[in-house]
């Protein structure tokens, strides 16, 4: 997998738990920040747990944040084979989200329907109160207004159109083995593994750069 030359003017970082604090910080610094989430898929149906919690069937994998326009992270939480070892607690995300929430910074979303699903569903706990609309934004629904005739509202077509930024196809980060269809459940590849940053970050970082 090739870094998409635009790549080469960013910052874009794998977290450590020992970062978070400094991830919360420049988000709430900034007033606003990309978020977005990496899933094992996309299948968002709650069901009670032994406990009793409502959880998403799929689940959070990694979260990627944007400060800003030239800077992303990666916290992977998830991660189920090589490189589990680089996942953050999810319960320490939450409580980071929860944090540039409580201070005011604003996230942007695209597509804020099926990301906010999950993060009120994170069996680590509730990440975010998201029933404030003040409080987010959402690129999809903006994009949407602005021309509710144009079909392709994705956030790789958007950015390759409106920021000349073509970014790297989940396709590319598994492996195709002829005859058979590729698994594409993100908690199967390496945290470590750059093209996986760069494919999450860049993300969080385009979604707040088409805000």
């Amino acid at each position: 997998v090739e870094k998409k030359p635009w790549m080469g003017s960013v910052e874009m970082i794998l977290a450590t738990p020992e970062m978070l604090d400094t991830i919360a910080a420049e988000c709430i610094e900034a007033g606003i920040y990309g978020l977005d989430l990496e899933t094992t898929g996309l299948d968002q149906r709650a069901f009670p747990d032994d406990s009793g919690k409502l959880v998403t069937v799929d689940r959070v994998v990694g979260y990627c944040l944007a400060p800003s326009t030239s800077k992303g992270y990666y916290i992977p939480v998830r991660h189920r084979e090589n490189g589990a070892e680089a996942n953050v607690p999810p319960r320490l995300v939450a409580a980071m989200v929860k944090k540039i929430q409580d201070a005011g910074a604003k996230a942007v979303f695209h597509n804020a329907k099926f990301d906010q699903k999950f993060l009120r569903n994170e069996p680590a706990g509730q990440t975010g109160d998201w029933d404030d609309h003040n409080s987010w934004e959402d690129t999809l629904v903006l994009a949407y207004v602005r021309n509710s005739r144009e079909k392709r509202k994705g956030l790789k077509h958007l950015a390759k159109e409106e920021l000349e930024r073509e970014m790297i196809e989940l396709d590319e980060l598994f492996l195709k083995e002829k005859g058979k269809i590729p698994n594409k459940d993100f908690s199967t590849l390496d945290p470590t593994w750059d093209p996986v940053v760069w494919y999450a970050a860049a993300d969080a970082i385009n979604t707040l750069a088409l805000y």
